[in-house]
């Protein structure tokens, strides 16, 4: 996917900045932020987030050089429909979102933003359909929870996808991520400040 503007800013494209390194922090708490950004991470999620305060902290994460993907279903006062998308694309214009609605992902892409469709594997039944929802929305990203899954897993949603495909949750130390990356994962999310750091800080 290219870079787009809006409003005159530029865009990273998701596959830029979710392949510039394997180590993705998600921010939960905003004290953690500044560890986030002093991560060698090309980009950061938010996981938590208020209208108020949401263009301030992207316009720090945008002067440390770090690209910003909100979950959108976790802003609180947005509605999931085309009229909430376009109000957080144009108030406080993230790199991109993170959504677990396809309908949301329709709406992101249309409004410019960059997508990443939020997926999660519990077993082979919610593999099948995570597969046709990609298969139909076609997000720039997917991001495949838990982070600890068997390597068909992602050979499977590989079949349909080929940007970056990330995964989160249940990581607690560096070989976890080591070990998701292995079995085909681009990169890792995690909440935990400790592995920000990188992989050689392991």
């Amino acid at each position: 996917m290219g870079d787009t503007e809006m409003d005159g800013a530029p865009r990273v494209s998701s596959r830029q900045a979710l392949n510039r390194y394997p180590i993705i922090p998600a921010v939960r708490r905003e004290e953690d932020l500044d560890a986030a950004l002093g991560s060698p991470a090309g980009a950061l999620f938010l996981l938590s987030a208020s209208l108020l305060t949401l263009p301030r902290v992207i316009e720090r994460c945008r002067a440390a050089g770090k690209a910003v993907f909100v979950h959108y279903d976790l802003v609180e006062g947005l509605a999931g429909d085309r009229s909430g998308v376009e109000f957080l694309a144009r108030y406080a214009r993230p790199d991109g979102i993170i959504t677990t609605r396809s309908t949301v992902t329709r709406y992101s892409l249309e409004a410019g933003l960059e997508t990443i469709l939020r997926i999660f594997a519990l077993d082979s039944a919610a593999v099948a359909t995570a597969v046709q929802v990609i298969r139909r929305t076609q997000p720039g990203a997917v991001e495949v929870l838990p982070a600890s899954l068997p390597a068909w897993v992602f050979a499977e949603i590989r079949t349909v996808h080929g940007g970056p495909l990330v995964a989160g949750g249940l990581v607690r130390v560096l070989p976890d991520i080591k070990k998701v990356l292995a079995a085909g994962a681009t990169a890792v999310s995690t909440s935990s400040p400790a592995l920000w750091g990188g992989l050689e800080s392991g």
